[in-house]
């Protein structure tokens, strides 16, 4: 816009200023006269008639900015040159006059493109904020039909809103803390979980208090409740009495300790000699376990060493079960607690005991490799250095896994040999009888009539679920070998003899082979 404004103010100069040359009585000008400012012709030659019939002819020559007359008569050139004098002054106003001309279209042309982008950008701010009304009212709508859609099944199937608020509340188990409750005596321990549980989002502290000073405090809002139980034992009558007082109960953490059952061994067989404190603190921990299960709601059971504050046991080693014996820092215990509750679904139902090694704090991704451990949960695990991950997998899929489908693998129960996409797992699968009995023969009948076709399917997989030992070969977080338990269920009878010979045999197996690499 602006570039045709611009040719347009140098066309109605160049017009102008032929108009007023021809309209001198000295001379005609034969040909165009090109003045607009900006250009630089060639020589330009103007053939001159003279106004009255006596005069003489000339000749006018203009190159650039110069001007040369040639004519006979002395006062007709005089006459000329003050005409054109007068012509160049008129060209410089004009040049000056163009020149603010474009100095104020360029301005005016620059203001109009900026109205132009901050209307555009207005614009655009208002169809997102449109857009995102718009997707808020259909969300909002979808919802609506959902829930609708879901109040007329439910209404359908003759269920109320009761039996829905009792769905609510077990699908509220899942879900993470909001309000904890830390019972535990005063000490370093209960000072590291109470600042960790402040500065959690989203939870909030119902009570910190003694076992022994909690009869008064409100239970009733509490979905997670942390007990401190290593040093001196718990009483389990308590324990269980303050577990159902809660009624939004989702997670029970328990810290014990190392040794709980291993009290018949050394050195903890003379902890446990005079007082009996390790079984006493089994107790506790199976109780846990029975009644949270009871109510549907998970536990994890942490067993820790002696407190220690030694400020090179910064790293920690995790093993399921009650596998460690050395001392741990209290900070490296409570994080261990907020990690079982808040980021490691492993934990789940689980127990594991923790000490501290020397080397600097673990990340997140050191505590999630830690806590892998509790997937099966992990039998055994061994790095190997730079030897190719591929070549370890299909020495374990086709090589190491395919002997104990031959007779005589000296398995006390025999195996399916399943690959998987890291390595192998070797399912077992007992000799059953084909002889069912006149109830298990009645029941199939009977969901036959219903047209229970899945009825039988799902009695064969539940029966399935025999354990089994899973080998796989992982690049991240760097190349190992993982041997971990697997086709686990809640009735599953573990296999040890079976296991302790597949993994005698698979360490042995590995250091052959890597040696040979």
């Amino acid at each position: 816009a602006t570039s045709a404004g611009i040719q347009a103010m140098r066309l109605t100069c160049a017009l102008f200023l032929g108009a007023l040359v021809a309209s001198c009585d000295a001379f005609h000008i034969a040909a165009p006269l090109r003045t607009f400012p900006g250009a630089v012709s060639k020589q330009a030659h103007f053939q001159l008639r003279p106004a009255l019939s006596h005069a003489k002819p000339a000749c006018f020559v203009r190159s650039g900015r110069s001007v040369a007359l040639c004519m006979s008569g002395d006062g007709e050139s005089k006459d000329l040159n003050k005409e054109f004098e007068r012509e160049k002054e008129i060209r410089e106003k004009m040049d000056t006059i163009f020149a603010d001309a474009t100095k104020n279209l360029e301005g005016l042309a620059k203001k109009g493109m900026e109205d132009m982008q901050t209307e555009a950008d207005e614009l655009q701010a208002r169809r997102e904020e449109e857009g995102e009304l718009l997707a808020a009212k259909a969300s909002e709508s979808l919802i609506s039909k959902v829930d609708l859609l879901a109040e007329n099944f439910l209404k359908g199937t003759g269920r109320g809103e009761d039996s829905d608020d009792e769905e609510f509340a077990a699908m509220e188990r899942f879900l993470g803390p909001t309000v904890v409750a830390i019972i535990a005596n005063p000490g370093t321990l209960r000072e590291e979980l109470v600042s960790r549980v402040e500065a959690a989002k989203g939870i909030s502290i119902s009570s910190c208090e003694k076992l022994l000073e909690t009869r008064g405090i409100a239970m009733e809002g509490t979905d997670t409740l942390i007990f401190c139980g290593d040093e001196q034992p718990l009483d389990r009558a308590t324990v269980e009495r303050l577990i159902g007082r809660s009624t939004k109960l989702r997670f029970v953490v328990l810290v014990s300790s190392l040794g709980t059952r291993r009290s018949d061994l050394f050195p903890f067989s003379m902890q446990n000699a005079f007082t009996g404190v390790l079984d006493k603190k089994r107790d506790v921990e199976l109780g846990v376990e029975d009644y949270v299960k009871e109510l549907g709601a998970s536990f994890v059971v942490v067993r820790v060493g002696k407190l220690s504050e030694d400020r090179n046991l910064n790293n920690v080693k995790l093993e399921p079960g009650d596998e460690m014996s050395s001392e741990v820092t209290a900070s490296s215990a409570a994080e261990a607690v907020m990690q079982s509750v808040l980021q490691q679904p492993f934990a789940l139902n689980s127990t594991f005991s923790i000490s501290g090694v020397s080397g600097p704090k673990p990340s997140q991704v050191d505590w999630d490799d830690q806590f892998s451990k509790l997937n099966g949960p992990e039998l055994w695990r061994q790095g190997i250095g730079t030897i190719s991950v591929k070549a370890c997998r299909d020495w374990v899929q086709t090589s190491w896994a395919q002997e104990w489908g031959k007779s005589g693998s000296g398995l006390t129960t025999p195996v399916e040999i399943v690959p998987t996409a890291k390595g192998v797992q070797l399912v077992f699968r007992p000799n059953k009888s084909t002889f069912k009995s006149f109830k298990e023969e009645k029941a199939e009948e009977k969901a036959r009539e219903k047209g229970d076709t899945d009825g039988e399917e799902k009695t064969r997989l539940a029966g399935d679920l025999e354990g089994g030992v899973e080998v796989v070969v992982e690049e991240q977080p760097f190349p190992r070998i993982r041997a971990m338990r697997c086709n686990m269920g809640p009735n599953t009878v573990i296999k040890e003899m079976s296991e302790q010979i597949m993994m005698t045999r698979l360490k042995k197996d590995v250091d052959s082979w890597m040696k040979k690499q």
